[in-house]
């Protein structure tokens, strides 16, 4: 042997066998991926960044690296890399093992590496708007994990568009995680306001939802991201969030008082959407350690997709997703074998994944109900079925994308709105197979049922819901509706005043019922309830266009004036609230601005008819021919035999021939 290769032999050996130290080895792998959360103000329970904090710990940073619940990453790796992904290579998680084996020695100090250093307030800097819980809530001391929901108005004078948000829970050791939800329509107020106490107990939220399919939400040690490029998300003036928070009881737990901040940007130039694959048939038989669900979508257009949220309780173990090309290939998107609810969160990819129409995506999840699993909240484990509570089970994949061309949206939700439906269709009859009296379930199904002009049965469904429970209120008021809609009038009053006896500020029904006084041509015992409902609901749109009807019908323009105008603020999509606007302004000669409200009104509702007539009257009346003509032509493409349309035509084209 040359002395050469001896000498290299020997060098190998020392480097092999020399000691691990905190200062060489440990702290730049801790600074890098630990205390982001584990120091002093993060939201981890201890602090890792001194060598006196990582050497007490040294064994249990070993265990939980080696188990790979730290830090906390669920998906395996993959073929498609996701942002900000929190996983520690082979060799940190070997030196971890190699330094707590050793005794943690320190080392030398002049070899410490310079700590990160974090920004104090917001991590992407001063918000453009911060928004704060007006009340704090105080968890309780012991007892089960509570979900409750806040409502925190968001004072903006104009629509905004948001570029990134930053979440601080204020309480880290007691706000679990939180989903944060848009309400333009400020409906969860209503339910607020039910409840003594800030917020209200469970996962109601009125009409909030997601904004633009985006996933808004927080979990510990989550950083704040920009939105990808151009898809910043509309935040509609004077809305509400909806914080739905999990909270977990502490002895010596503080007071929980949220603030959100936002980052403005410029409006979007693409559109993204969410779609959801899962299942609500579950039933996890006591013991079943392999219970699985699946679910597949065939893509109508071509897409990018952007992101994924899966979620599942506490029986959630093994979860998968991904794609197959019509050519039979598998493109995998996501893998976590081991499912923790306590760190659930959105997985956003590094780059796009393109897919082609005909794709499917796919998922399976699978469920430990037996008395193996830790996680299981039942011991002894019992039959669970799919609902919102932690101690029930869920199993849903939402998927973020975007259609690669902006036509193609439209198309897209239609195609994902009928397997929803079916979906959802589909899990309230399996849930009444289970249990025949769930009388929300028939609430909930009767809803869908009427939405699809199935009244009949939906009658006869909530007609059971109120057997069941005789003081189900929102279900006698739908019970009314129904019954008015068919055109029962003694009947609908009858449910109206049984749900307001059950419920005296239930604002649906006292709506519902100034509708039925309306019909009767009673403008003052109409209005009488829908000031009602507005008393408890000041947002509910649907009450202010009613109120404007009952005073329109007494001669009251002006103030219908602003009541619909408080409806189209409170629901811009609201059709009829736009077209009324735009009738009342005709008539006081402010053309050009009942022209802009006829125009939301058909933007709202392509085939409203009327709007389209009454706003190219009026163009015809500013003189602005060509383009009455235009709309008139339109129009006559959705109702040839519309005779009052042909009229107006051919008088225009009588008194001003239009260039062809």
């Amino acid at each position: 042997m040359s002395l050469l290769a001896a000498v290299s032999i020997t060098t190998a050996l020392t480097a092999v066998q020399e000691p691990v130290t905190f200062t060489r080895d440990i702290a730049p792998i801790l600074f890098e991926h630990c205390v982001a959360c584990h120091r002093e103000g993060g939201v981890g329970p201890f602090s890792l960044e001194t060598y006196a904090g990582a050497r007490e710990r040294a064994g249990l940073m070993a265990a939980k690296t080696r188990a790979r619940t730290m830090p906390p990453w669920l998906p395996d790796p993959g073929t498609e890399p996701f942002v900000g992904e929190r996983r520690l290579p082979e060799e940190a998680i070997e030196t971890l093992r190699r330094w707590a084996d050793g005794g943690a020695p320190e080392g030398d100090p002049a070899a410490l590496p310079p700590a990160p250093r974090f920004a104090a307030g917001w991590q992407l800097g001063e918000p453009d708007l911060v928004v704060t819980m007006s009340e704090s809530y105080v968890v309780p001391e012991s007892g089960r994990d509570v979900f409750r929901s806040f409502v925190v108005p968001v004072p903006t004078e104009r629509d905004r568009f948001v570029r990134a948000m930053e979440f601080r829970p204020g309480n880290h050791e007691v706000v679990h995680h939180a989903v944060v939800l848009v309400d333009a329509a400020r409906s969860a107020r209503y339910l607020d306001a039910l409840d003594p106490e800030p917020g209200w107990a469970g996962m109601q939220a009125g009409l909030a939802e997601s904004p633009d399919g985006h996933f808004l939400g927080w979990t510990p040690g989550k950083t704040s991201l920009e939105v990808p490029e151009g898809l910043t998300w509309r935040l509609p003036r004077g809305s509400d969030l909806v914080l739905q928070l999990h909270l977990l009881p502490r002895p010596d737990a503080t007071p929980v008082q949220v603030q959100v901040g936002f980052h403005f940007g410029e409006a979007p130039s693409r559109t993204s959407t969410r779609l959801r694959l899962g299942t609500k048939a579950m039933d996890i038989p006591a013991g079943e350690a392999n219970y699985r669900i699946r679910d597949a979508y065939r893509l109508p257009v071509d897409v990018e997709l952007v992101g994924l949220y899966p979620h599942a309780h506490y029986l959630g173990k093994e979860m998968r997703a991904w794609a197959k090309l019509e050519d039979g290939r598998r493109r995998p998107l996501l893998h976590i074998p081991d499912w923790d609810f306590n760190w659930q969160a959105e997985y956003r990819f590094a780059r796009p994944v393109s897919l082609p129409a005909g794709a499917r995506l796919l998922m399976e999840f699978g469920y430990d109900n037996s008395a193996d699993n830790p996680q299981n909240p039942h011991d002894p484990p019992r039959r669970v079925l799919y609902g919102p509570e932690s101690s029930d089970e869920m199993g849903d994949l939402w998927v973020q994308l975007v259609p690669k061309r902006e036509e193609d949206l439209a198309a897209l939700k239609l195609d994902f709105a009928r397997k929803e439906t079916a979906a959802r269709l589909t899990g309230y009859r399996f849930k009444l197979d289970r249990n025949p009296e769930d009388e929300k379930a028939l609430f909930s199904l009767a809803g869908m049922l009427a939405a699809l002009g199935e009244r009949d049965e939906a009658i006869r469904h909530l007609e059971k819901a109120v057997r069941v429970r005789p003081d189900f209120a929102l279900a006698l008021s739908d019970l009314g509706r129904l019954h008015f809609l068919n055109g029962d009038v003694e009947r609908a009053v009858e449910f109206f005043d049984r749900a307001i006896a059950a419920s005296p500020a239930l604002p649906q029904a006292h709506h519902n019922l100034g509708t039925v006084r309306l019909a009767q041509r009673n403008a003052e015992g109409a209005e009488a309830h829908f000031r009602r409902a507005l008393e408890e609901w000041p947002d509910f749109a649907e009450a202010h266009y009613g109120l404007g009807e009952a005073l329109e019908a007494r001669g009251e323009s002006e103030d219908a004036l602003r009541r619909y105008r408080r409806a189209a603020s409170a629901k811009p999509d609201f059709a009829l609230a736009h077209f009324r606007l735009g009738n009342l302004l005709a008539r006081t000669d402010d053309s050009d601005t009942a022209v802009h409200h006829y125009e939301a009104a058909i933007a709202a509702a392509p085939e409203f008819v009327p709007a389209h007539f009454n706003r190219a009257a009026v163009l015809a009346r500013q003189g602005k021919t060509d383009q009455a003509a235009t709309a008139l032509e339109r129009l006559l493409q959705l109702e040839p035999d519309h005779r009052e349309a042909r009229d107006l035509l051919s008088r225009i084209d009588v008194r001003t021939p239009r260039r062809r």
